[in-house]
Order: structure tokens, then C-alpha cells, then sequence
């Protein structure tokens, strides 16, 4: 393992151990939130990424500062603020629960990207021998296919398009020996 993946793998530890303390959920998305639902490290990922509810969100600003982070304002406040810690970024980014089970970001640029019911849950999953929350898998199926069309949105990636098919393999239940992901 490289020295970015153990600086990342770190901090997701330690926000993960910050945030409990509190009593604040937060769930792991993009490609950390991937590997974690495969159950291992499959690539070099460029940042972490945490979803935290929007009530939630000053809060855990707070927590994460006194715990040595440092904020970075690069993003509206209300869509998701931007951290570094040890050199290492990571994020975290607010939705809000509907009345119907589902999930939403309403504020700002994403207000039109949907989340459906189970995208949240709180049964832990393992990284790294870590429990982690992360982000359903119909969750993070949702947020890609719906990327490129949202009003913001913009084209798929290669690591997009790569995703998206890994995605639809766990939907499916297509796992094989040592958590690797079966052929189509």
C-alpha cells in the first residue's frame, strides 16, 4: 500500500472515530465508499468523500476542526464543506430525508439529485478491518446515473463508467471468491 492510500485510510479512521464520538453518522461515497462495499482497496482514489446529514452539517464542521482538520472554503456552505487533515483531503457533503424514505440534496447546484430509500443505512461495512457506514449501493448507482443528466451535471469519466458497471454487478449479487466482482 502507498503512502497516499495509508494517509487516506487514516483519515477515514479518524473521522470515522471523531464523528462517532459525537454521536454523527457518515457515510463513505465515490470510490472509498466503492472499495468499501466490495470489502477491499481496488485503486489509487484522489480524495474521501463523506455524506453527513444536513442537520448535522455545522456540527460536525465543528468536530472535525477541533480534531485537528482544517476547513477549506471551496464550496457553498450549504452543499458541502471541504477539509484537509495530515495533507490529506477529504469532504463532506449534506442531504436531507424526505418524508417518502428517500433522500435528497435540495440546496444548491445538486438540488435536483435524488437518493433513493436505503441509500443511508446503519449497518457498518468493513475497510481496511475498519467498520465503516458507507453509501448503498443503489445509493451510489443512483448518484452516477444520474450525474451527467442533473442540471449541473457533466459528462461520465472513464473511472465513471467503470464504476457504474461494478455497481450494477453488486446490485445484481455478483460476487465471487475473495469479494471480487464476477463477469458480466
Amino acid at each position: 500500500m502507498d503512502e497516499k492510500t495509508e494517509g487516506q485510510l487514516r483519515v477515514i479512521r479518524k473521522v470515522i472515530a471523531v464523528m462517532q464520538a459525537v454521536d454523527i453518522s457518515a457515510w463513505l461515497f465515490g470510490g472509498w465508499g466503492l472499495d468499501a462495499r466490495i470489502g477491499r482497496i481496488t485503486r489509487e482514489h484522489g480524495d474521501v468523500e463523506f455524506w453527513v446529514e444536513r442537520i448535522h452539517a455545522e456540527r460536525s464542521k465543528a468536530v472535525l476542526v477541533g480534531a485537528g482538520a482544517t476547513a477549506v472554503t471551496t464550496q457553498p456552505p450549504e452543499e458541502s464543506c471541504e477539509f484537509t487533515l495530515d495533507d490529506v483531503p477529504f469532504s463532506t457533503a449534506y442531504f436531507d430525508r424526505c418524508p417518502d424514505g428517500s433522500f435528497s440534496q435540495p440546496m444548491g447546484r445538486w438540488s435536483d439529485w435524488l437518493f433513493p430509500p436505503g441509500s443511508f443505512g446503519d449497518e457498518p461495512v468493513t475497510l481496511d478491518g475498519t467498520p465503516v457506514l458507507a453509501m448503498s449501493v443503489s445509493g451510489m448507482l443512483a448518484m452516477k446515473e444520474q450525474f451527467p443528466h442533473l442540471r449541473n451535471g457533466r459528462p461520465w469519466r472513464q473511472k465513471d463508467i467503470a464504476d457504474i458497471e461494478i455497481l450494477r454487478r453488486l446490485a445484481r449479487g455478483e460476487r465471487t471468491e475473495g469479494g471480487r466482482i464476477g463477469a458480466a
